[in-house]
């Protein structure tokens, strides 16, 4: 009997060939790297054409770690260069390390608990120096019994058009005389807020006031603790700016906080008298702290928890993750292909005989002998240009429609045992599968 050959059994040779020119080349691995790095040069092109242009913000925050026009970095290095050092606090006010020097306030955008306000004022009755701009409804000035008033309804307080040069000084923003932080200051611009006694807490305190012989009450705010005044629409003069002392310390509280930003410190005098406060009151050898906790900034907020906030919360942070999904999903549906998932592209590859000898090992250890034996069929069913049986019945056809039309039916009767058997004997129909296929018979 002469030796098969190989390509009879194993059929290395066509297919072998076939699968060396079919598998991916060393260029898919680097298809995927271009393809990783088109989607991160769109988001960061993206992020770049969406970010803050320097000449607006998108929300409003008096931090000097801004440079735009809403924020007070040049107060912040003003202060720097002419008095104290400065810098900056991303603790809170409680539970953390003491402070020494003055703490800048500025329109906090966290809202100060109860606790944090009283531990505060503590640490002003202490010797401290706050310098303060409130939001409405500010709980310290409430706790001082003060309130933010507003003087004029329509424009903003810094865009608001200063005294004329003829207008009588009487009409606008005045400088009090007794203060020599206002020495020298030109006339500032119209106010929009003014800082007023809270009349609803001074009725409750006279209420309380026979309660209140035995026990200590709040600091007293001083009667005259103006620094600028300025006009309503009435013509009755309330504070824009005021010097309120608490025990050993003071509290230096604005108003508004327009006019300490960096679109108009040049030119602002409010913002002259900010520095020269920060400068008489903080001692030498401490610091100028300006407070980002309240800012929003915190020492806990880690970059992947402010990269995920910028991606979820803010308008630029969602559209750079919309367009990021969209090239992908683009990517996977061109059908980029990734390379061969068993052997490294331009590796070597298993034959298809250990691929054979792998798939029988899983059927076997499965027991599918049927769906082994099926699979099995459709060769034979493609040598024949006929559909492949989808299971036993199938296949039963199939070597019903072999034997009309063939003359050796021999092959196909040793295919007919083997599916008999009990279990299926995959050798024979292997054999009657090669015997037909090869037009040979078996002994």
């Amino acid at each position: 009997m002469t030796p098969e050959p190989a390509q009879s059994r194993t059929g290395t040779t066509g297919r072998g060939d076939r699968r060396t020119r079919g598998a991916p080349g060393p260029g898919a691995g680097w298809g995927v790297l271009a393809a990783i790095a088109v989607v991160t040069l769109l988001l960061v092109v993206t992020a770049f054409a969406l970010r803050p242009s320097g000449s607006s913000a998108r929300d409003v925050r008096r931090s000097a770690l801004r440079a735009t026009p809403d924020g007070v970095a040049g107060l912040y290095r003003a202060i720097a260069r002419l008095g104290p050092p400065t810098a900056i606090r991303a603790t809170p006010l409680v539970d953390a390390g003491p402070l020494r020097g003055t703490l800048v306030m500025l329109q906090p955008v966290r809202r100060p608990s109860p606790r944090e306000v009283h531990e505060l004022l503590e640490w002003v009755r202490d010797g401290g120096t706050l310098i303060h701009a409130p939001r409405p409804a500010s709980p310290i000035l409430d706790s001082l019994g003060l309130v933010r008033r507003t003087l004029l309804e329509d424009g903003d307080s810094a865009e608001a058009s200063g005294t004329s040069p003829g207008a009588e000084l009487d009409d606008g923003p005045l400088w009090s005389a007794e203060r020599p932080l206002a020495e020298g200051l030109p006339v500032a611009r119209a106010a929009r807020y003014a800082i007023a006694p809270d009349t609803a807490s001074a009725e409750n305190e006279e209420e309380d006031e026979a309660d209140a012989d035995d026990e200590p009450g709040p600091d007293p705010v001083p009667h005259h603790p103006l620094l600028l005044s300025a006009p309503d629409s009435a013509g009755h003069r309330w504070a824009v700016a005021v010097s309120i002392p608490l025990r050993e310390g003071r509290i230096v509280s604005f108003a508004d906080a327009a006019p300490l930003s960096n679109r108009f410190a040049g030119e602002a005098p409010l913002a002259v008298l900010a520095v020269r406060a920060a400068i008489a009151w903080t001692s030498p050898g401490d610091s100028v702290f300006f407070d980002e906790f309240s800012q929003g900034l915190g020492a806990s907020r880690s970059p992947a928890r402010a990269t995920v906030d910028f991606l979820v919360g803010t308008p630029a942070g969602r559209a750079s993750l919309h367009l990021g999904v969209v090239v992908l999903l683009a990517f996977f549906c061109a059908g980029l292909r990734f390379g061969a998932p068993l052997a490294p592209a331009g590796g070597p590859g298993r034959s298809a005989l250990e691929h054979v000898t792998a798939l029988a090992a899983v059927y076997e250890s499965a027991q599918a002998r049927e769906t082994a034996a099926v699979l099995m069929l459709g060769r034979l069913a493609r040598t024949a240009h006929l559909p492949p049986p989808h299971d036993l019945r199938d296949a039963e056809r199939l070597l019903e429609r072999l034997e009309k039309r063939t003359a050796r039916p021999r092959a196909l009767r040793l295919i007919r045992r083997g599916l008999g058997a009990s279990p299926l004997d995959l050798v024979r129909v292997a054999q009657g599968i090669d015997n037909h296929t090869q037009g040979r018979t078996s002994a």
